[in-house]
């Protein structure tokens, strides 16, 4: 089991209750389906286990979920907190937009309330400095660069919305480019003429730049979660999980958005709605997972042929001889 976040490289803490599953503060895991996550505490993403050993933690998630009384609860979901700090996450059958909205949600009301935090100490910081400007200004020439605050407080947005690096790329000619905040609002995702189901069209300071494949996958993941750095209200996010419940799933939503931008001028994300930017960064994470999962399936089916042929070989090893030729004689036939 990997001990870091995937997403964001986040050392994952342990806990003592799940034996079978050291890792991890707080769980989720889906009985039905066979899934199990460790949800980072930091950045709030959900990295899917890896498939041994797997049942065994789930069946004890499950009874240890049992015998907890419930913090929070829906007809879908459910969560509970132990006395040792662990939490569970317990997924049912739930509807897909309530699901997303559910595990979404949580992540971009964190980035909003930390918005408010900074936008509210900023003024704090402004009204304090003009203050004592005006009615104490002998205060500002006692504390060591007070007169620097205003320059200081531009220069971080400035530095924000402009010049903070977002992704790196290599351009046609091999050189990197570190692609920069006032970049990303000229992004754009479009057909693919090349048979893939979308490519990323950028337009930066060196000229323009189309990627497409993971590397697409990987840049716009950066792209859109800076520009949704300020999170999002519940229901944006509730719409945002419609239009992928809608469209079927996450590839598909990203390929009917490349189509819709199909002879637009006004296609950027920069001027996209929250909603449709909030379901971008989500079919994203989903797609991630996809592949994760698509690897469980194989991981699954080379379990299952080496079964079969253990199981095969210990038939043979219990009948007779002419009754395994009878039965192949039947089976020619």
């Amino acid at each position: 089991m990997y001990s870091a976040c995937l997403y964001c490289n986040a050392r994952f803490a342990s806990n003592e209750m799940v034996e079978q599953f050291a890792i991890g503060r707080r769980l989720a895991f889906d009985s039905a389906r066979g899934r199990l996550w460790v949800v980072c505490e930091k950045c709030g993403r959900w990295n899917l286990s890896p498939l041994d050993g797997r049942w065994e933690a789930i069946d004890s998630c499950e009874r240890l979920f049992r015998s907890t009384p419930l913090r929070a609860s829906t007809d879908h979901i459910g969560l509970a907190k132990l006395r040792e700090g662990l939490e569970l996450v317990r997924i049912g059958a739930p509807t897909r937009p309530e699901f997303a909205a559910w595990r979404y949600g949580r992540e971009f009301a964190k980035r909003r309330r930390r918005m408010h935090i900074i936008g509210a100490s900023a003024i704090t910081v402004a009204f304090g400095y003009l203050g004592a400007k005006y009615f104490a200004p002998g205060m500002l020439s006692a504390i060591p660069l007070a007169g620097m605050l205003p320059p200081w407080w531009q220069y971080y947005f400035y530095y924000r919305q402009w010049l903070r690096p977002v992704a790196k790329l290599q351009l046609h000619d091999g050189t990197p480019y570190t692609l920069r905040a006032k970049d990303v609002s000229e992004s754009k995702v479009e057909p693919d003429p090349d048979g893939g189901p979308w490519r990323l069209a950028l337009l930066h300071g060196r000229g323009r730049s189309l990627l497409h494949g993971s590397d697409a996958e990987q840049v716009l993941g950066r792209i859109i979660t800076h520009m949704n750095f300020e999170g999002g209200k519940q229901d944006a996010v509730d719409t945002a999980a419609r239009r992928l419940a809608e469209a079927g799933s996450a590839s598909a939503f990203l390929s009917q958005h490349a189509a819709a931008n199909t002879g637009r001028v006004i296609g950027n994300l920069g001027a996209q709605a929250l909603d449709v930017r909030l379901a971008i960064e989500m079919a994203l994470h989903e797609d991630t997972e996809r592949v994760a999962l698509e690897g469980d399936l194989a991981a699954l089916e080379a379990a299952w042929k080496d079964a079969e042929q253990i199981a095969a070989i210990a038939d043979r090893l219990l009948l007779p001889e002419w009754v395994s030729d009878r039965v192949q004689r039947f089976r020619d036939r």
